[in-house]
């Protein structure tokens, strides 16, 4: 297995020769790969990964950029002689492939979910090539070798239990003595009154075509871990098909042994294991025959591909239209209703993701436009007040408060990619990351000491595990994935409340309805951005250590008590 990894700045010719057309960039003696995914390369006669720029430690000069915290993408070109070399230890060189298949399988999950969208709406990103077969009962098999191998790695992993089974049952009776043949042919020896035969006869084996599919089986990985170097265990005590023979076995007589022997089996699990052998000699036959022939599956703008993965953990599906795809052009990578930081009632919530390498921090740009998508949202929301018509009424959240006319904050952040530092695929490890001025937030506002004013949007940046999204991405639990959805939305909304009590004091109004109107009415211009109004509550926001706070608190002591979010509703 060969490994390449995106947009790391590769010699010309340290890979020249392991590339496909079309798939990287060149300047001078510099190569980019500009894809990701897997290909089949028949120059080399072996499979080459490419892997997403999330792997890559963040430096400087990307040059410099390293796997592991220590290893040069250079040093791991041919993964098993790194391996061989010491360079890489076997925990590390079984991250690099399953993590490689990981990768293709979410790319494979994505095209599907891309060619059920219509045709105006497809990504073009996805580029694939497959060997062209017809299978056994004249149906078109567009499987690639990747997917044969990793059908027969995961059919061994999980039926380890039929396996043994089975062999148990070949087994069974072996040693048993043919009493009838032992007495008639051979020698007795009379002691004490009782015969003795030194001799025995032991049932014979008859020819047992379980384990003639099993030997194939076992061959056929025997023979992926060599060539291709993929890690598979396992134990067995059969003579191997190997060699010249297996050659054979590849160039056409597996598939026709394989087919004299079909019948032999009603299992479901046999039936399965037989067609898994007979699909892998069927595309190595193709193989052999046509040497020049590549295949792959492979996505360019993998940023693409993250951001669907994670809208399609975190997002709402049935939002509307000109939410997510706004008027002046901008498109909203996730949005979602949720209960507001403040009051019990829903309220947006609205990320971008940021397909980054390992510390990549975002800055400029990205954040006036993600302060861009909160302020067109909050403008919709107005809108359908101000046109107060009910049927558009019902899709409108509660953003501005008629009373003291503040408004809602609005929850905002950016979601990023790391990989756990433990290769660990079920750990979510979202946290609050730091930007490049060390602060884990940042802010857009025209007024200080206003977090209930329209222009006041804090913007927050989580990470999260990459292998975790990955990994819940291409499941088919999907209660896992609602399950996943609903604890991610609490965390958000719990971490954004726990920053907003870092920044702020808050305090609840302790009269009535009657004197807090008046209250309002008769402070509106020097609190207004402080105060905001819902089913009942008034709540009073001071930025902590601002000059006006603390003036403001003793003028109004009497009149509020001090709280902390989330608030009593």
């Amino acid at each position: 297995m060969r490994l390449l990894i995106e947009d790391f700045p590769y010699p010309s010719n340290s890979v020249r020769e392991l590339l496909c057309e079309g798939d990287y960039r060149i300047a001078g003696d510099v190569c980019r790969v500009s894809k990701i995914g897997y290909y089949y390369n028949p120059l080399i006669r072996d499979c080459v990964f490419i892997l997403p720029k999330v792997i890559l430690d963040y430096h400087d000069n990307d040059s410099d950029d390293t796997v592991f915290g220590n290893l040069s993408p250079l040093d791991i070109i041919d993964v098993d002689k790194a391996l061989s070399n010491e360079l890489l230890n076997p925990d590390q060189r079984n991250f690099i492939y399953n993590f490689s298949t990981w990768i293709y399988r979410a790319i494979f999950e994505y095209a599907k979910i891309n060619d059920k969208l219509p045709e105006n709406q497809q990504s073009k990103i996805i580029y694939r090539k497959q060997f062209h077969r017809v299978d056994h009962n004249g149906q078109q098999n567009d499987s690639t070798l990747l997917d044969t191998i990793l059908s027969l790695i995961r059919f061994a992993n999980e039926n380890r239990e039929y396996f043994i089974f089975i062999i148990r049952n070949i087994h069974s009776g072996y040693n048993k003595i043919h009493w009838n043949k032992t007495i008639s042919k051979k020698d007795t020896i009379i002691y004490d009154g009782a015969p003795y035969y030194i001799d025995t006869v032991n049932r014979k084996k008859q020819i047992n075509f379980d384990e003639e599919l099993l030997i194939i089986f076992y061959s056929i990985l025997a023979h992926v871990r060599d060539k291709y170097g993929f890690p598979i265990n396992f134990d067995v005590n059969y003579q191997l098909i190997t060699g010249y023979k297996f050659e054979s076995y590849i160039a056409g007589l597996g598939k026709s042994r394989l087919l004299q022997i079909k019948y032999k089996y009603f299992s479901d699990k046999a039936l399965q294991l037989w067609h898994l052998c007979y699909n892998f000699f069927t595309v190595s036959e193709l193989m052999s025959s046509k040497p020049d022939t590549d295949e792959y599956l492979l996505v360019s703008d993998f940023d693409i591909v993250f951001e669907t993965m994670i809208d399609t953990l975190i997002s709402e599906s049935n939002i509307p239209v000109a939410l997510r795809n706004q008027r002046d052009g901008k498109i909203v990578d996730h949005i979602y209703p949720y209960t507001s930081l403040i009051s019990s009632d829903n309220i947006y919530y609205i990320g971008d993701s940021k397909y980054y390498k390992i510390g990549g921090a975002v800055h400029g740009y990205s954040e006036y436009k993600q302060y861009t998508y909160a302020r067109n949202v909050i403008h919709y929301n107005i809108n359908l007040l101000l046109r107060n018509n009910k049927s558009l009424l019902a899709n409108k959240l509660l953003y501005r408060d008629s009373l003291t006319e503040g408004y809602n904050p609005t929850p905002n952040f950016f979601i990023s990619a790391e990989i756990d530092d433990q290769y660990r695929y079920n750990e979510p490890g979202i946290h609050l990351r730091k930007n490049r001025d060390g602060k884990n937030y940042s802010v857009s506002r025209h007024f200080e000491n206003r977090l209930f004013d329209r222009d006041t949007l804090w913007l927050s940046h989580y990470n999260i595990n990459f292998l975790y999204v990955v990994a819940l991405f291409i499941s088919s639990n999907q209660n896992a994935r609602d399950d996943f959805k609903a604890r991610i939305r609490q965390s958000f909304r719990e971490h954004l409340i726990g920053f907003l009590n870092g920044m702020y004091d808050f305090y609840i109004f302790n009269g009535d309805k009657e004197d807090m109107e008046s209250f309002v009415n008769d402070h509106f211009r020097e609190l207004s951005g402080k105060l905001f109004h819902f089913s009942g509550t008034l709540i009073m926001a001071l930025e902590k250590g601002h000059a006006d706070s603390t003036k403001i608190h003793q003028l109004y002591s009497t009149q509020f008590s001090k709280h902390q979010l989330p608030l009593p509703f």
